[in-house]
């Protein structure tokens, strides 16, 4: 299926429902350099795979990058520009990114303050990457604690959006999820009711294909882009600042930060919302819900608020609906991670 996708003013061709290799071979690859930006890991499972679409009359080469979500750091800018050498500025040149989110950012970034006569193109791998290719915001992240340095506005020309790459994973499919549960929480309480009735356990999650969601993120990302892009992100964010954040992997900072970023709203604005059956869902997910004992939630709490300066938080005027935005005070989330602990304890029937 094929879609005109709008975000503020700039608009794309999105392009799903097929394989990439069904979609590739419909796409003019004639007389170009191609640049294949992607993690190591889709280089090691595509590479050869790809190869095959590149015509006689073209040329290709690969840039790897780590697998891990910030790899849009500035080193990886740096090399990359660098890499940039070796391609003609006079031949037309197709910029075409498949990864994770990180790889999304770094080659749109990329794209947009080179001089190439080019066309940006990207491949994401899973719900997540798909997302941060509809959003058209794009970052470099420090290599030492992964703040922001520089964002930019950048839509690519066309994006094409394999399912079952998203479908093949499984930790991953987890992560995927925690996007639209995001979408639900922001945007559509009724959706979020949905996907507690579409994925009750882990094994059905682990068994559903995702294929049915790739219209409903899109529509999503139309109307609240900004807003699902930024919940939980200061919150994600103040780990990578807190003494001991290191114990939590990156898509663990990602789901406790969308969980504290819920659980601070439903706490301090009194939000109609079970969050203990909320978590008990979770849980039944496999999610990890408890956070690990090095890390002072004291600390955490003042990241959170030196953060939260800079980038107030979304306020919820209900689940489903975004209201003010708001900077949380030490009080309010001292009460938040206390009540977050309480359930965590009851749950855990100790």
């Amino acid at each position: 299926m094929e879609v005109t996708y709008q975000n503020n003013q700039a608009r794309t061709r999105i392009i799903y429902g097929e394989t990439v290799a069904s979609m590739l071979r419909k796409k003019n690859l004639e007389n170009k350099q191609i640049l294949f930006c992607g993690n190591q890991r889709y280089y090691d499972l595509y590479a050869e795979k790809l190869r095959q679409f590149v015509p006689k009359t073209s040329s290709h080469d690969w840039f790897i990058i780590p697998n891990n979500r910030y790899c849009n750091t500035m080193v990886n800018f740096q090399e990359l520009i660098y890499f940039l050498d070796r391609f003609s500025r006079q031949k037309e040149t197709l910029f075409l990114g498949i990864g994770n989110e990180g790889v999304i950012e770094l080659l749109g970034f990329v794209y947009h303050v080179t001089t190439f006569q080019a066309e940006l193109c990207f491949l994401p791998v899973s719900l997540r990457s798909f997302a941060q290719s509809l959003s058209f915001v794009d970052q470099i992240v420090s290599d030492k604690n992964l703040m922001t340095v520089m964002e930019i506005q950048e839509a690519p020309q066309s994006i094409l959006f394999d399912h079952t790459l998203a479908d093949q994973q499984t930790t991953g499919k987890m992560v995927d999820l925690l996007t639209l549960i995001r979408c639900g929480v922001v945007s559509d309480y009724s959706f979020l009711q949905s996907l507690y009735r579409n994925f009750p356990t882990r094994e059905a999650l682990l068994q559903h294909s995702f294929s049915a969601f790739s219209q409903t993120l899109i529509d999503y990302y139309q109307s609240d882009s900004e807003q699902l892009r930024e919940f939980g992100k200061v919150f994600e964010k103040a780990f990578f600042q807190t003494e001991k954040g290191s114990l939590l992997s990156n898509s663990m900072k990602t789901m406790f930060g969308l969980l504290f970023e819920l659980g601070w709203n439903v706490t301090t604005s009194n939000l109609h919302f079970n969050f203990k059956n909320f978590m008990i869902w979770l849980v039944r997910l496999g999610f990890p819900i408890v956070v690990p004992k090095g890390i002072s939630l004291a600390d955490y709490g003042q990241q959170v608020i030196a953060l939260a300066r800079e980038e107030p938080l979304l306020g919820l005027e209900q689940i489903g609906r975004i209201g003010t935005k708001k900077i949380p005070t030490q009080k309010e989330l001292l009460r938040t991670f206390e009540a977050y602990q309480k359930i965590v304890t009851e749950i855990r029937g100790e």
